[in-house]
């Protein structure tokens, strides 16, 4: 079983992306006037796709970067196992993200929704496209796949399944967001990597682009992301998310000045700790805040909350570890 997780790498993405997606999925059940708890099986439903396409995405990834990763020194899950088998496990992954597709049917904006990650993450890994080697296409590709059209989906479907008219506002300030978002996302990611790009002489954006130049346009992806959770959180128009906004900028005020902890938009300090500026209040306190509105008119939902905790921990006790350390500070 650790082997398997191993192999899709869950680790990087389970705790990182799919709360986020989830909190989009909340709101929008929120806002279908009681009927949270009979969207409760669709969500899970949408779980499970975004698992099946965040598994393929990170087994493709790896089997087309054996050769590059060795170039860089850096190690690869997939390249110990046979050849002949590497295949079938994203092979696997295409038919159940086919089965998804068919239970989806006919919410036919929903599908294509779910469709288009698939197919930008496909273009991002494999050659000869390869957009992953092609600068800001390749930014582009994984913003797409792993934030923009995921988020827009859990609008889509759980609109649907609700018999929700879609909230344009919401829709559209969300897929603003997830772009920036997202864009941050990979951004920090060949950053982080960018020497050993470098080495493996790779055509990423990170590669030509000088960090000390970037500072300016990660404040402005930044603001834009800002702006645009504002809208987001005017759409959603409950108390609790904007409390645990504050909440959260009292952690982060925390890790900054009393833990001394750098705070980042995108790139981050060598040999230093740093935390990633909002990336908490996305992973844990708005989908929490979220459970927590929707627990107060339809009690059952305290459940689903208990349930979410269990599967996204690690986080969440780090943050509350973190506020911890602030109460107690005088």
């Amino acid at each position: 079983m650790a082997n398997n997780l191993s192999i899709i790498r869950s680790s990087e993405w389970w705790e990182y992306k799919l709360p986020p997606l989830l909190a989009i999925g909340y709101a929008t059940a929120i806002k279908s006037d009681g009927q949270f708890i009979k969207s409760i099986p669709h969500l899970l439903f949408l779980l499970f796709s975004l698992i099946i396409g965040a598994a393929y995405v990170s087994i493709i990834n790896d089997i087309t970067d054996i050769d590059d990763d060795a170039a860089s020194g850096k190690s690869n899950r997939i390249a110990r196992i046979n050849p002949k088998v590497r295949w079938v496990f994203p092979t696997l992954c295409l038919l159940a993200g086919g089965l998804c597709c068919y239970y989806l049917y006919p919410d036919w904006l929903s599908i294509l929704l779910y469709t288009i990650p698939w197919i930008c993450f496909s273009l991002y890994s494999f050659r000869p496209i390869r957009l992953k080697n092609r600068g800001l296409l390749g930014v582009l590709a994984d913003a797409s796949g792993s934030h923009i059209f995921t988020s827009l989906l859990m609008i889509s479907s759980i609109s649907f399944i609700t018999n929700q008219s879609v909230d344009w506002l919401w829709f559209i300030s969300t897929g603003v967001w997830a772009l920036c978002y997202g864009v941050r996302g990979i951004l920090w990611h060949q950053f982080y990597d960018r020497k050993n790009d470098i080495q493996a002489q790779l055509n990423t954006f990170a590669v030509y682009t000088d960090p000390k130049l970037f500072r300016t346009r990660e404040v402005v992806i930044f603001t834009t992301e800002l702006l645009a959770m504002t809208i987001m959180l005017f759409c959603i128009h409950y108390l609790l998310p904007i409390i645990a906004l504050f909440v959260y900028l009292l952690v982060a005020f925390s890790r900054t000045y009393k833990l001394s902890y750098t705070p980042v938009i995108i790139i981050a300090p060598e040999n230093h700790p740093y935390h990633i500026l909002m990336a908490d209040f996305y992973q844990v306190y708005f989908p929490l805040s979220l459970l927590c509105t929707a627990a107060l008119d339809e009690p059952y939902v305290f459940i689903v909350l208990i349930i979410h905790l269990a599967l996204f921990p690690k986080k969440t006790i780090t943050s509350l570890k973190d506020l911890k350390i602030l109460l107690s500070m005088r």
